[in-house]
């Protein structure tokens, strides 16, 4: 049994073999090719034999067409191919795959020509804009070397660029120029804050700002933000810049302190009340709640001030 089980197997499996080599080929609806010719194999699922045969050239690189069927039966006639399933298709599209060239592309070209010229800093990228826009530009996938940069130029000093490149499947350079910014990165506010609240490590993007006005404004390191306050409120997407933040003030008007003042193995403490609000390092007025009269400290910490002139102070305002 387990002999005519095997055979029986064996004749199914060889029946669906020849039903799969004779499977009657069907035109594909939307095709999508990166060579010149469109072939059989393309146009034609189950192409068997003729898959490797042309039928006609393919469109433009990045470009569409429409083929419809009768148009389709000529060129499949040429080729000898004439059993297979139009599949109830009345035209079939063809696109053919390209290197889009816009200003995207041009901007990553400058910035890798920058880059082998060491013209570009750690952390430093180029946003180009182009002096004339790009429109409807392909270059042919399928080449080796889609693009060719014939020359390039900069001006370092006036941020300026000019290049020639050859496109696969054009027949003239295309020229193109345009100016240079240098972007560096720099700090922005993710959410909307009001002035007087801590910055946090999550309250901070680092974005690509321009270099220029980077410069003008002074740069900024995420250690300067973190665990600060703001001095203005900011709307979500601003830039920082390091006259937005201060530190944090550890004494609030109306709060109760102490004032130190120390000499050696002596300390001398009175309490008062702040006149004002103030971080550590920070002058600050106090009102002495013995003599009832204001006296100025330094913060020293939270609630804490130190009377840098000595006792005699404390004396006088008592």
């Amino acid at each position: 049994m387990f002999k005519t089980l095997t055979k029986t197997a064996l004749i199914i499996s060889a029946s669906l073999m020849a039903h799969a080599a004779l499977a009657m080929p069907v035109l594909k609806p939307s095709i999508v090719v990166d060579t010149k010719v469109v072939t059989v194999g393309d146009m034609f699922d189950n192409a068997g034999i003729h898959a490797e045969t042309a039928l006609f050239r393919s469109p433009a690189p990045g470009t569409v067409g429409a083929v419809p069927l009768t148009s389709v039966h000529l060129a499949a006639q040429r080729a000898g191919f004439t059993n297979y399933d139009t599949a109830g298709l009345s035209q079939v599209r063809v696109e053919r795959a390209g290197v889009k060239i816009d200003a995207n592309f041009v901007n990553q070209l400058v910035n890798d020509e920058l880059i082998n010229r060491q013209l570009l800093l750690e952390g430093e990228t180029a946003k180009i804009r182009l002096n004339t826009a790009l429109k409807g530009l392909f270059a042919d996938g399928a080449s080796d070397n889609p693009v060719m940069v014939l020359d390039f130029e900069v001006g370092p000093e006036t941020r300026t660029f000019a290049a020639r490149l050859a496109l696969s499947g054009h027949k003239q350079p295309l020229r193109v120029d345009g100016r240079i910014d240098i972007m560096v990165q720099a700090p922005f506010i993710t959410q909307s804050i009001s002035k007087g609240e801590i910055l946090k490590l999550s309250d901070i993007e680092m974005r690509p700002a321009s270099e220029q006005v980077i410069r003008a404004q002074g740069p900024v390191l995420l250690v300067d933000l973190v665990g600060k306050s703001l001095t203005r409120s900011l709307r979500s997407g601003s830039p920082i810049r390091i006259s937005d933040v201060a530190e944090p003030d550890v004494i609030n008007r109306n709060d109760l302190v102490t004032l130190y003042f120390k000499k050696g193995a002596l300390t001398l403490t009175v309490k008062a009340k702040a006149l004002q609000s103030a971080a550590i390092d920070e002058p600050v007025t106090v009102l002495n709640l013995m003599s009832n009269k204001p006296i100025q400290g330094i913060v020293s910490g939270a609630g804490t001030v130190t009377i840098p002139s000595g006792p005699a102070k404390i004396a006088a305002a008592n």
